[in-house]
């Protein structure tokens, strides 16, 4: 191997200094980013966690070639289907390019190079969210803020800022790491517009924007460092260049976690075998049962609500959990698919927007009278199709989906047990982030949850979808294919002029869900031709079209030559189902199941909190908000301090003293809730 093909690296910074200088781009050819905001959470978690993201393979082409930008478009509304640009250069431009500015091709790597370009420049909103003092380890509790590694101090990567959590907008960090702005102009122009410091006092102010800074200089750090990324450059004649491109998709076998698990288990349980009898205990043969969503339920179940991530998995399950949990929780795993199915809230295991949202309905089940869904009352199966379709809409299994499991387990447990919700800031977390039909328009990915969750939703509207050869519904786990309504060849012959017609060939408007027999006769005729070919065999396709939310002028013709009326009436309609069935039961749902905790605005209570396993109790004054520990009385966080420093005196610890006490200790509510005492300081800054 030459010296050029070694592997080598390079920071992200210089990636995406040479992207804005034109000095990295991609074959004209290459498919279209394609990656939703789920993977650019978990490529930038991984970078945080120093897990290897896999090489990005440049190529310097001693040919002629047309290459185009990197997608810099917005996801959705003004902008978002413009055409990328293309640039055809020459042998002797590209030779030029590549000695005086390394000029080289994106071959292998595109998503997570164009991932990360977008998240630093803006393009798309990613934060990083980071643990409060209380949701530390011991351990690292005991360490500086500024000693703790990015990889300790996270929380999640999300799409928004965290409301209850320090957060940092990735481009914010790289737009300061880039400038020379002095501390009180990074205060004025990002740090202060972070509802997480709405209602602190000064002290806490200070304390949380030297914390922001620090983030900012870690978050400079991994931006700069230069061996994050790995890369091999390639000189490639045409025909290597060819070969390339034949042979890349090829992979070898990976492991996953579940068979170490298998591994570990063997002696006393056979995970393998136990599942292949489960497999063909199922009444429908083609659904696959997930592995990983029974493990993480039994992790769930054994933690007490707690865990379900692969290190707890790996450290603390034994044989023992799964001969006592494997019986029921499959049990509750076919009757969530048995109630998904038959509720029409999907339509085949492949079209599942999240399957992980499987788990909290085990859970659900776990808790309902009878463990099953027939002991489900009204007011339950509304909280559910809310949640179910919330979630979807609002992406909410893209990102942290460990902690979202632990949060959505919990909360389906209360409705099970007919308790009602006391966090209110857990309904905006399922609040859909639609707001008209160019949303819709916008979905144009079949990858994407949203774009999937949109189809099943349909189903669900109709009851079911039918078939357009004969009008029977279609039955679960039926081999579909997101078909075009107008073929994708009759809208490249007829609109080959119209970019704004082809850039909406996919969009999730112009698609239903049909079987794939259906789909082949179709070919490339208007719609109207070949829906009146099916006519012949099905005199109600009307019906069908009517089923599929299709306006049935489309089987006149009216709309043949006018394809973008078309998806935009659709897409209105789809919005307007969504808006109706969900976003307008946003109200009814926050009236119907939440409850907000009673709180005193005088007196004391009894609060506690728990370090190095140990329980600590004292007693709160709401009054002069202080906390009174054996027999003297502190301020909360000085309290919290105190309690720190005599316990990590005993474990012969050092002790971090920056601790939020309205963080540390706790009460419990009417509703039996473990709840943190800052709910009393939210109180009494809402009624000032």
């Amino acid at each position: 191997m030459s010296e050029q093909q070694l592997q080598q690296t390079e920071s992200i910074k210089f990636l995406v200094d040479n992207i804005d200088k034109g000095n990295v781009v991609l074959p004209e050819f290459q498919r279209d980013f394609v990656w939703d905001l789920g993977k650019t959470y978990e490529l930038f978690d991984s970078l945080v966690k120093d897990i290897f993201i896999g090489s990005i393979i440049y190529g310097k082409p001693s040919f002629e070639i047309t290459v185009r930008e990197i997608d810099k478009r917005p996801r959705k509304g003004v902008g978002s289907r413009a055409k990328l640009k293309t640039k055809f250069f020459t042998r002797e431009e590209i030779e030029h390019k590549a000695q005086i500015n390394n000029f080289r091709l994106v071959l292998d790597g595109q998503q997570r190079a164009t991932s990360i370009y977008r998240a630093l420049k803006g393009i798309d909103n990613v934060w990083i969210v980071i643990k409060n003092e209380e949701e530390l380890s011991e351990e690292i509790q005991e360490k500086e803020f500024k000693d703790r590694t990015l990889e300790e101090l996270i929380y999640e990567f999300a799409g928004h800022e965290d409301e209850d959590r320090l957060s940092v907008k990735i481009s914010d960090a790289y737009a300061i790491s880039n400038s020379d702005f002095f501390e009180d102009e990074i205060k004025d122009n990002y740090f202060n517009s972070l509802s997480f410091i709405v209602g602190m006092d000064e002290s806490e102010i200070k304390d949380a924007f030297r914390k922001y800074l620090v983030v900012n200089k870690k978050l400079n750090e991994l931006y700069g460092s230069e061996k994050l990324l790995s890369y091999y450059l390639l000189n490639m004649s045409t025909e290597k260049f060819a070969l390339f491109f034949e042979r890349s998709n090829s992979k070898g076998v990976q492991l996953n976690f579940i068979d170490i698990l298998a591994a570990k288990l063997y002696t006393g349980f056979n995970l393998r075998d136990a599942i292949d009898k489960l497999q063909n205990s199922y009444h429908i043969s083609d659904y696959k049962f997930n592995r990983e969503i029974i493990v993480r339920t039994i992790s769930y179940i054994v933690s007490n609500g707690k865990e379900v991530d692969r290190t707890y998995i790996l450290s603390n399950l034994n044989y023992n959990h799964f001969n006592e949990y494997w019986d029921s929780v499959c049990n509750y795993y076919k009757k969530v698919v048995d109630f998904l199915s038959k509720g029409n809230f999907m339509l085949s295991q492949s079209w599942m927007p999240y399957e992980n949202m499987i788990i909290p309905l085990m859970i659900f089940l776990k808790e309902l009278d009878g463990n099953d869904f027939s002991q489900m009352n009204e007011k339950q199966h509304e909280f559910i199709s809310y949640w179910y379709w919330s979630s979807i809409f609002s992406q909410r299994y893209s990102s942290g989906t460990n902690e979202v499991i632990i949060q959505d387990s919990t909360i389906l447990s209360k409705i099970a047990k007919n308790l009602m919700i006391s966090d209110k800031s857990y309904f905006n977390k399922i609040k859909i982030q639609m707001n008209n039909h160019e949303d819709i328009l916008s979905l144009t990915k079949k990858g994407s949850a949203v774009y999937k969750g949109v189809l099943n939703f349909i189903n669900f509207i109709s009851k079911g979808l039918i078939d357009w050869n004969n009008s029977s519904k279609l039955s679960f786990n039926s081999k579909l294919e997101d078909h075009h309504i107008f073929p994708k060849q009759y809208i490249k012959e007829n609109y080959a002029d119209d970019e704004n017609a082809l850039s909406l060939m996919d969009c999730v408007a112009n698609r239903t869900l049909l079987p794939k027999l259906t789909n082949i006769r179709i070919g490339k005729k208007a719609p109207s031709e070949y829906l009146m070919d099916i006519k012949v065999k099905n005199n109600y396709i009307e019906d069908s079209l009517i089923n599929h939310h299709i306006p049935t002028e489309l089987l006149e013709g009216m709309y043949d030559d006018f394809y973008w009326d078309f998806v935009e009436t659709r897409a209105k309609n789809m919005y307007e189902l969504i808006e109706v069935n969900i976003i307008h039961q946003e109200k009814q749902i926050l009236d119907n199941f939440y409850q907000a905790p009673i709180i005193s605005n005088s007196g004391n209570i009894k609060v506690f909190a728990t370090y190095y396993n140990t329980r600590i109790e004292a007693t709160f004054d709401i009054d002069t908000e202080k906390i009174l520990y054996r027999g003297k009385t502190y301020s909360v966080s000085a309290a919290a301090n105190k309690v720190k420093e005599e316990l990590s005196d005993k474990n012969n610890r050092s002790i971090n003293r920056s601790t939020n006490g309205w963080k540390f200790w706790k009460y419990i509510t009417d509703l039996k809730e473990e709840r943190f005492i800052d709910d009393f300081r939210k109180t009494n800054i809402l009624t000032v």
